[in-house]
């Protein structure tokens, strides 16, 4: 499912979330906190956001590769 943010904000987001849940997960008294707390599929669901971002942006380059190949 894609949001409806802008990609640019969206992948600030993700790289905050990345580094901080990886820091998270490292301490003693965060990480169980942050494995039971459904943190993780959150992080994983954004990650398969992520992927689709990319292949919607990689067939919007190719679409507009193409019509100038046309034109």
């Amino acid at each position: 499912m894609i949001t409806d943010m802008e990609d640019e904000r969206f992948f600030e987001i993700l790289a905050r979330l990345e580094r901080s849940t990886s820091r998270l997960l490292q301490d003693p008294h965060y990480g169980p906190i942050i494995r039971s707390d459904g943190s993780l599929a959150e992080l994983e669901e954004m990650r398969i956001e992520r992927r689709e971002r990319e292949e919607r942006a990689r067939a919007r380059k190719l679409r507009t590769e193409a019509s100038f190949a046309e034109g």
